[in-house]
């Protein structure tokens, strides 16, 4: 099993599978855009202007903002320990263990993260996110599931994992939370059912596309009981 695998079932006959963004959806702040924020905010608005006006694609923008970042390991580690989940986090992981419901983090942060992040809170969670290495004084990152394909140009697309997932499990009712446009849009759009807030709302509704509003990770869960009682959305 790889180390961003759990138990959790992907090959059983639940008729319902979740994929939830992670920065300010499972956990409370955006990790990487307090990170930049933190230590390269010199660098952040000209880099989001190039990103806005479409000169360089969201994994551009990680790249010209995040790597090379000179923090020491044990700082970085200091900062995750004051990272909070979502109150619901736990019971929504929980309420999908104890339902076979497959259950994965879709995330364009970084494995190294979610690593400690898993251990400082206790919880184990399947994921897909991109690579973050210490090397020679610096953070190095690497994009782990790019989609070419689609319009999102994130390292990790979300379009491209659900899709994925399709293909291994045909006629599973998929749902998607999330909260922004950038990363979560095309997940959104690729899913049965879509969660969304904030910006992520904000883009579905523009676009004229359902999706079932949330304040937190409780939320969802008497939603997800209805999908899976139904066994179709």
């Amino acid at each position: 099993m790889e180390p961003h695998e759990t138990a959790h079932p992907r090959g059983g006959r639940s008729p319902l599978a979740v994929f939830c963004d992670f920065d300010g959806t499972f956990s409370l702040q955006d990790v990487g855009a307090t990170l930049a924020e933190r230590h390269r905010g010199h660098l952040r608005p000209r880099a989001w202007a190039r990103y806005a006006r479409g000169e360089i694609s969201a994994w551009d923008y990680n790249l010209e903002v995040l790597d090379g970042l000179p923090v020491p390991p044990a700082e970085l580690d200091r900062f995750l320990g004051s990272i909070e989940l979502d109150p619901g986090a736990r019971d929504l992981v929980a309420w999908c263990e104890e339902r076979g419901v497959p259950f994965r983090i879709l995330s364009d942060g970084f494995d190294y993260n979610l690593e400690k992040l898993q251990q400082i809170h206790g919880l184990r969670f399947a994921y897909d996110a991109n690579r973050l290495r210490f090397e020679d004084g610096v953070w190095r990152i690497a994009g782990a599931h790019p989609n070419p394909g689609c319009g999102c140009g994130t390292g990790t697309c979300k379009r491209g994992r659900i899709e994925a997932f399709r293909r291994e499990r045909p006629g599973v009712a998929i749902a998607h939370i999330g909260n922004g446009r950038v990363s979560d849009l095309c997940g959104a759009l690729a899913a049965d059912v879509a969660f969304a807030k904030g910006s992520l709302a904000e883009a579905l509704g523009a676009r004229g596309h359902a999706y079932v509003p949330f304040a937190t990770l409780a939320d969802v869960i008497p939603r997800l009981e209805e999908l899976l009682g139904a066994g179709d959305p």
